[in-house]
């Protein structure tokens, strides 16, 4: 029997058997956003009329039952007896475009009668497309140049704490580190301060990495960008080691995708469980709350305001209640939920590299969340992720909607009468 040229190394024994688990009972199409938008023509892949047949090939169960059938004909009863059937080069070009044009957001994993773990299965497959050259899509392949630094805005590792204010003196080692992140390292370091303000306002002795912070690796692995020369195994490994040697006992993160990387996928990579115990800055401060640490709130914020739960924190981690618990605990703050939240919320359209790969498609899902935010009577949305932050705020200026979005770690630090203002540095003019 001859090699097939199909990669499928990727998939571990579980997800194989998860391509003949799918029952088509057609659930996931209720629910998926990138199928939603493909089917109502809100969002063209191809640039092109598609015919019905077309638009249900985006959707996650027929993108299983597409891939099983190619699966078989290169690894099946039939491939064992007279050879393998080798997929054609364009029904790989067009199963590429089909597994890129997805959040990963998780939600068909949520619905799936069958328990299907669809996000590590779109993983898997994007790994096995770039291990047969059909994959990353669009300019997700950029993201090898930009992180040579150690960061994805390809910016020198000596500025990684040029936002933290002068009196703000983080320990060498402390039992307590907070990952800053990319996005809030040079693009969103208002967070970065409010968040450092915080903990030493509660007296937390806390570490930062600072230059020894590399990228978590997220855009790389959501895009299967994981062989080299992805230096994804090498950050993760400077992280765990740099943690380790400042006696790091919890990491806190601000960042959804940071925080869900290191959670779930870095294990992987150190092979085996951490050293350390990985939390987002919601449950860490939640649990502090709850401990009879004071937050001496001093200036109540009087608004209705709505929390959008990112996938990365949300469906793919179960962080639901702290965040709400963080939110509610502030004076004069009124929250009311969207229609659809928690395990059952819509995307914000940002993940799984649409915002690098699929741009428009990132801001018409943006969009729709944004009119869910909006129906509930809220003036202000938030939440804690730099990446649904940054993609609903181009939601809404598509929408010249007044509605404000920030996050809570933001609106945390100026009810305690905290200052968040950044110090001016090399990315005062970049911040989004």
């Amino acid at each position: 029997m001859g090699d097939s040229s199909l990669k499928i190394d990727r998939f571990l024994s579980k997800q194989l058997m998860e391509l003949d688990a799918c029952t088509r009972c057609n659930e996931c199409l209720n629910w998926c956003p990138v199928y939603e938008e493909i089917k109502e023509d809100r969002f063209n892949p191809l640039d092109r009329p598609l015919t019905e047949e077309e638009k249900l090939n985006f959707a996650p169960n027929y993108r299983i039952q597409n891939l099983r059938k190619k699966v078989n004909d290169s690894y099946g009863l039939r491939s064992m007896l007279f050879g393998p059937k080798d997929p054609s080069k364009e029904w790989l070009e067009s199963y590429k475009i089909q597994s890129y044009m997805c959040t990963t957001c998780g939600i068909c994993k949520t619905v799936c009668e069958s328990g299907i773990d669809t996000v590590e299965l779109w993983e898997a497959t994007r790994a096995n497309l770039v291990d047969m050259g059909m994959g990353p899509y669009g300019k997700q392949a950029g993201f090898l140049e930009m992180i040579k630094s150690g960061n994805v805005f390809n910016a020198p590792q000596s500025d990684r704490l040029c936002w933290l204010p002068s009196d703000i003196e983080p320990r060498e080692n402390a039992e307590v580190a907070y990952f800053v992140g990319c996005t809030a390292a040079f693009r969103m370091q208002k967070v970065a301060v409010a968040t450092v303000r915080v903990l030493d306002e509660l007296g937390v002795p806390f570490t930062l990495l600072g230059e020894d912070e590399y990228c978590c690796g997220s855009v790389f692995i959501r895009t299967g960008q994981i062989a080299p020369p992805s230096p994804v195994a090498e950050m993760v490994k400077k992280n765990i080691e740099g943690l380790k040697k400042r006696g790091v006992k919890k990491v806190v993160y601000a960042c959804a995708g940071c925080v869900r990387t290191s959670a779930l996928d870095w294990p992987k990579i150190y092979g085996g469980k951490l050293p350390f115990e990985v939390l987002t800055l919601a449950e860490y401060l939640t649990d502090l709350h709850n401990e009879g640490y004071d937050f001496n709130f001093k200036k109540p914020i009087p608004e209705r305001v709505t929390y959008h739960d990112p996938c990365h924190s949300g469906r793919h981690m179960g962080v639901y209640d702290a965040p709400r618990q963080l939110i509610q605990s502030i004076p004069g703050l009124e929250l009311v939920e969207m229609k659809r939240s928690r395990e059952l919320q819509r995307c914000c359209g940002a993940g799984g590299g649409i915002k690098a790969g699929a741009p428009d498609l990132a801001i018409s899902m943006a969009q729709k969340r944004v009119q869910d935010a909006i129906e509930t009577g809220a003036t202000s949305l938030l939440s804690t992720c730099p990446f649904c932050r940054r993609n609903l705020k181009d939601g809404i200026k598509a929408m010249n909607s007044s509605m404000k979005m920030e996050d809570v770690m933001v609106y945390l630090a100026e009810a305690m009468g905290l200052d968040t203002k950044v110090p001016e540095n090399p990315y005062s003019d970049k911040q989004l």
